[in-house]
């Protein structure tokens, strides 16, 4: 089985890290690979990795408010899988490590993975959502920007997916059988095997949709999830100004929606490239090109190597938590069934 899942791991990752090759090669040729110079003041590199501490800790919050609706599921527990978890996305490619939550959780306090698998995708919509709305409330001030349009653009059909998407979970929460039938009934005379177990998916996930019905839950998590982005908000100001871009709220806001647009593109381990490239993207649109080359290159080298450094820390310190079976994880993440299949168990 592992050499099974050895020869598909291969080829995606040579693929996300041709991906990652070509989006730092096209940024080196248009605004070079590294600053002149990485020096700020000294404060600066502390007072962003406490900020990243608050935002990483209320990220793995927010999360709570959906799972404790499925049943029993401590406060503790809930945090270290959801850090652990965002260790695993940044991890792999391709964003694999999505399922790592569910694998992780559905182990911890036995709530089934698939229904966990439901909260995961009501969350991934709400930030699409979140993002996009704060593209477009920060776009009309910078409407003069020479990427304005095209990211506008990219903007847009970003939103009508997660419009669609949103409609597709209320259908599945109302009416939790008609998705899977439909899986079914269409790749069942294809792959019967697949269609079963994507059906069965589709079951899970809308049987933990319809575990949150009552309105407090999902009111608490929309609260913490307007906290969790200002917070990442504030903190980007200041690296900002620390690196020397006299960016304020609204400018980083729409810098933060960039990033975050172009993160949703599935790439290499450490979103590496992709990363990079949201960055200077949304800079472009706020700074001149001088300033690009310069504090902006700068604050993306920080940015990037603060985040995913404060997110290893979390993520390995909360695997050594729960006592996670690293190779077992990653066999199932690998093997593309771990929404589906039953946790192993512990011995009595």
């Amino acid at each position: 089985m592992a050499g099974i899942h050895e020869r598909r791991w291969w080829p995606r990752l040579i693929a996300s890290l041709l991906l990652a090759g070509a989006a730092l090669a096209l940024l080196s040729r248009s605004v070079g690979a590294l600053p002149d110079s990485l020096a700020v003041a000294w404060w600066v590199v502390p007072a962003y990795l406490a900020i990243l501490l608050l935002y990483f800790f209320t990220r793995a919050w927010r999360w709570w408010f959906l799972v404790r609706a499925l049943g029993p599921a401590p406060l503790g527990i809930t945090l270290q899988v959801a850090l652990a978890g965002f260790f695993w996305i940044i991890l792999l490619p391709w964003r694999l490590g999505e399922l790592a939550r569910p694998i992780l959780l559905s182990q911890a306090t036995r709530l089934p993975a698939p229904q966990i698998l439901g909260t995961i995708a009501l969350e991934r919509v709400t930030d699409g959502l979140t993002v996009c709305g704060l593209f477009f409330l920060t776009l009309g001030a910078h409407r003069s920007g020479p990427r304005s349009a095209e990211i506008q653009a990219i903007a847009g059909s970003v939103s009508a997916l997660f419009l669609a998407a949103l409609i597709v979970l209320i259908a599945m929460a109302l009416w939790p059988r008609v998705i899977g039938a439909a899986i079914r009934a269409l790749l069942g005379r294809i792959h019967g095997g697949v269609a079963d177990r994507l059906g069965d998916v589709a079951d899970g996930i809308a049987a933990g949709l319809r575990c949150l019905p009552s309105p407090r839950p999902l009111l608490a998590f929309l609260a913490v999830n307007a906290l969790y982005w200002s917070i990442n908000a504030v903190g980007m100001v200041v690296l900002a100004r620390g690196c020397g871009l006299d960016l304020g709220l609204i400018e980083i806001t729409a810098v933060m929606t960039v990033i975050n647009l172009a993160l949703l593109v599935p790439g290499a381990p450490g979103h590496l490239g992709t990363f990079q490239l949201g960055v200077l993207g949304g800079l472009a649109l706020v700074v001149p090109q001088s300033t690009l080359s310069d504090a902006g290159l700068r604050y993306a080298v920080y940015l990037y190597t603060t985040q995913i450094g404060v997110c290893v820390v979390l993520g390995v310190w909360s695997s050594a938590r729960l006592g996670v079976a690293w190779r077992p994880l990653l066999d199932r993440l690998l093997g593309g069934g771990a929404a589906s299949e039953p946790p192993p168990t512990s011995p009595p």
